[in-house]
């Protein structure tokens, strides 16, 4: 069984710029749209937001405005400038304190 490669934790403002790879983020819910599988996440200290492929992780446990993480793959639409995050996992972490999260990742790296 072939695994993708281990991700890397980024903010959604640096995930914008990452060309493919696995990558975890973390942001706010602004948009979901459950028929077409896609929702919208938005980093609550940058407002950069960031496009995410649920089609794998529906029904979400959670409503618009929860703190999501989602690990999954960042590709591009047809060649296009715009990312969109493939998924694989994305689970609801309302109550988790952003600072100290943050604080930890610099920590760890």
């Amino acid at each position: 069984m072939d695994l993708p490669k281990c991700g890397s934790v980024q903010e959604i403002s640096n995930a914008l710029s990452t060309n493919q790879g696995s990558i975890k983020v973390t942001g706010r819910l602004i948009q979901h749209d459950c028929i077409n599988r896609q929702a919208t996440l938005c980093d609550p200290q940058t407002s950069a937001s960031l496009c995410v492929d649920t089609s794998l992780t529906e029904p979400l446990e959670g409503s618009v405005g929860s703190l999501f993480q989602v690990i999954g793959e960042v590709e591009r639409e047809d060649g296009g400038d715009t990312p969109i995050v493939r998924a694989r996992i994305m689970r609801c972490v309302d109550g988790m304190d952003l600072l100290m999260y943050n604080l930890y990742q610099e920590i760890i790296n």
